[in-house]
């Protein structure tokens, strides 16, 4: 499944997932490679509030994100987007920008 599948998939099975696709399309921009942690804190800043974040898993199994690395023991798992043009022109289409 391709990436921009797999976001248009995520908005209809499971649209709370959203804005954590926003996140890393915002992580990937920055630094190309990020960290889930890294996604957490830019919603908790956005929001303004601690969120409970269950981790990028979730987007791995829609084809958005793929796991490339680990790091601090195991502990911390860094993910690069598979097609960020496709992520982008389906958030376009869904309106979320």
């Amino acid at each position: 499944m391709s990436a921009y599948k797999g976001v248009k998939r995520l908005a209809v099975e499971r649209p709370e997932w959203m804005p954590r696709v926003l996140a890393c399309l915002e992580c990937h921009k920055k630094y190309g490679e990020f960290a889930g942690n890294w996604v957490r804190k830019l919603l908790e800043e956005k929001e303004g509030k601690k969120i409970w974040f269950p981790g990028l898993r979730t987007l791995v199994s829609y084809g958005i994100l793929k796991k490339v690395d680990t790091a601090r023991g195991g502990r911390r798992a860094y993910y690069i987007l598979i097609d960020p043009e496709g992520v982008e022109k389906a958030l376009h289409e869904l309106g979320y920008f």
